[in-house]
């Protein structure tokens, strides 16, 4: 399923596409509770545009699996794998600090 494209300033990153898997767990993460996948996609992509894309996550999302960026907004973050187009990252799931 193609959630949508979050266009950011990075310079490294300036498409973010999230995994349907992403999206799934966004919504288990987050109060949204909307039927379908329309809202939740849409501000899954609202959050991704406007969160601060970093080579360091935060502190409580240290795993033992690593990320080349990271995308932090609030108390989510997304890690990011790089995809065959240049500037276009995947965010691969969503983690809360809420939810460890």
């Amino acid at each position: 399923m193609l959630v949508g494209v979050a266009h950011t300033e990075h310079p490294e990153a300036r498409e973010i596409v999230p995994s349907t898997h992403c999206l799934l767990r966004f919504r288990e993460r987050t109060p949204v509770r909307a039927p379908g996948g329309t809202a939740p996609a849409g501000l899954l992509l609202e959050v991704l545009r406007d969160a601060d894309v970093t080579r360091w996550p935060p502190g409580w999302a240290i795993s033992d699996r690593s990320a080349e960026l990271w995308a932090v907004a609030d108390d989510l973050a997304f890690p990011l794998a790089r995809t065959p187009a240049p500037g276009r990252w995947l965010a691969v799931t969503c983690l809360s600090r809420n939810s460890r």
